[in-house]
């Protein structure tokens, strides 16, 4: 995050989209850690605010899809990661989990490159996630590998659980041989 965005008094307005993403996020983890009342009343306030700009954007939406240029207008401007994101976190436009996941993953990219962590997507069914860890010198501590879990599935709307997939190393038995080794 640059040094603007840490400053409690930055003007967002002035930051590029990424920094207020992770800006709101730096939020709401703060807020995460307050006393139940404040994290309740936190709650209730975005719950009713994320309502009413719902509900702004589907007769936004709307109003575009009757007008044949306003429907064009419409798929130009999901092109904008701003506009998807509004879009996705409302509800309008549905994602599959599986980008959903990799994008949340290459958000904390940073994060895992510098605390040389390997981490892969092995596959999402429905609403689970299968990820892997690098093993030998790259593997996590199990701590380390349950806060990445953790922060993957709070990040993904509608993901109930993410798991772990180990890779087990197996000997296939016709490559086992009694007796002495060939000569």
């Amino acid at each position: 995050m640059s040094a603007q965005m840490e400053d409690q008094s930055v003007d967002l307005a002035e930051a590029d989209f990424d920094d207020v993403a992770q800006r709101v996020d730096e939020l709401r983890d703060r807020i995460r850690h307050s006393d139940p009342s404040t994290q309740s009343l936190l709650d209730e306030t975005l719950e009713a605010i994320t309502e009413f700009n719902k509900r702004g954007l589907i007769t936004l939406v709307q109003l575009l899809r009757e007008d044949e240029r306003g429907g064009e207008l419409l798929y130009e401007a999901v092109e904008a990661p701003e506009v998807m994101a509004l879009f996705v976190s409302h509800g309008l436009i549905r994602t599959d989990r599986t980008l959903d996941v990799l994008r949340v993953i290459e958000g904390i990219r940073p994060y895992l490159v510098t605390s040389s962590i390997e981490l892969e997507v092995d596959r999402v069914e429905g609403d689970v996630a299968y990820v892997r860890f690098g093993t030998g010198c790259s593997a996590p501590s199990q701590e380390t590998k349950d806060e990445v879990m953790g922060v993957i599935l709070q990040r993904v709307p509608g993901l109930a659980e993410v798991k772990e997939v180990s890779e087990a190393t197996f000997i296939g038995l016709d490559t086992i041989k009694v007796g002495a080794p060939p000569e």
